[in-house]
């Protein structure tokens, strides 16, 4: 019986100018798996990556450049499932190399559990491959983002199947009927908490969000995140999108505990950038998030609706797979941070 066609998406902003796209390639279109398409979905690059990649894919039926003429990276991602004829939705950066059995060994997994939506395998460091990368998402009730196992030693600690409260974005597979029914990537995010947001939808609707160790992918982390030319949009769209998750998908008791410590924190952070750390810009982004959440209430909320109206019945919010920091840890992280900077 023929294997099922896998979508590879790979999300490109001047992945050629960052030296990106080559590594990435070699890896990805070369699987140990024979039913693949890969489409490079370029998020307006002002490199030359849509020539590279024009030229490359010329022997390569089966690969293709989406042009996006917008850069924001969720509404690449949501063309890039547009676009799309496989079975499964296999996202990836232009930072990202694969084991070669990656796809035979999620196959395995997905195909025979239809309540497992989302995936995600062991992400390594691309550089020091005995390093964890990511072996999921989670967040504080606050919205902190937590990466669990991030730079610990790989001693086998996440070798086991384990569900997660989110799939990193870096490199995670999604069922495209659950993709469609889900409602896809919200197109207002950009970047940040897009999976996150996708997750808590997908587990509202009663599907698994989980990791799986025997697909490995090596990741160089924040190649494209940290460039100086995205830098300062991206900490807006994380800002402004974090308190958007938490209204949309917190049940209302969680959300009122919760979302005006939020806030508190985004004024004692920001006002923090200005006076100690004297970083104007990064501060204003605390503020200007708080702005665009108040002037875009309406229409978060119409999606809270939306949620709520997809939500199955006796679904229990997975709160038990939030991370248990406690404020005062958040604080004292916060500052030791900035005492290292």
């Amino acid at each position: 019986m023929k294997s099922p066609l896998v979508s590879i998406i790979i999300s490109n902003l001047n992945g050629h100018r960052l030296n990106l796209l080559e590594d990435c390639l070699n890896s990805l279109t070369k699987p140990n798996y024979s039913n693949w398409e890969l489409l490079v979905i370029d998020n307006n690059s002002d490199d030359d990556s849509v020539s590279y990649l024009t030229t490359r894919f010329n022997k390569l039926p089966n690969c293709r450049v989406v042009r996006n003429k917008i850069n924001m990276y969720s509404q690449g991602l949501n063309l890039g499932a547009n676009n799309a004829r496989g079975k499964y939705l296999c996202y990836f950066n232009n930072d990202v190399a694969i084991h070669k059995d990656y796809f035979e060994n999620i196959i395995k997994r997905l195909k025979y559990d239809k309540n497992i939506a989302i995936l995600q395998g062991k992400l390594l460091n691309y550089y020091k491959r005995n390093i964890i990368d990511t072996a999921g998402e989670t967040m504080d009730i606050y919205g902190n983002p937590v990466t669990i196992g991030a730079g610990e030693k790989d001693r086998g600690q996440f070798d086991k199947e384990e569900e997660i409260l989110s799939a990193s974005g870096s490199a995670c597979v999604i069922k495209k009927d659950v993709f469609v029914k889900i409602g896809g990537y919200d197109p207002e995010y950009g970047i940040g908490y897009e999976d996150m947001d996708l997750a808590l939808r997908a587990r509202s609707m009663g599907y698994k969000v989980i990791r799986y160790p025997n697909a490995i992918v090596y990741h160089k982390r924040a190649s494209t995140d940290l460039a100086p030319f995205v830098r300062l949009k991206v900490k807006q769209h994380f800002n402004k999108n974090r308190i958007a998750t938490m209204i949309k998908n917190y049940p209302l008791t969680l959300l009122l505990r919760s979302l005006p410590v939020t806030i508190l924190l985004y004024k004692f952070i920001g006002t923090w950038e200005w006076i100690v750390n004297r970083n104007w810009n990064i501060g204003l982004t605390r503020f200007t998030s708080i702005g665009w959440v108040i002037i875009n209430l309406g229409q978060i909320t119409s999606k809270r609706k939306r949620v709520k109206n997809i939500t199955k019945k006796n679904f229990q919010f997975p709160i038990n797979l939030f991370s248990q920091k406690s404020l005062n840890s958040i604080f004292k992280d916060f500052i030791d941070f900035n005492k290292r900077g």
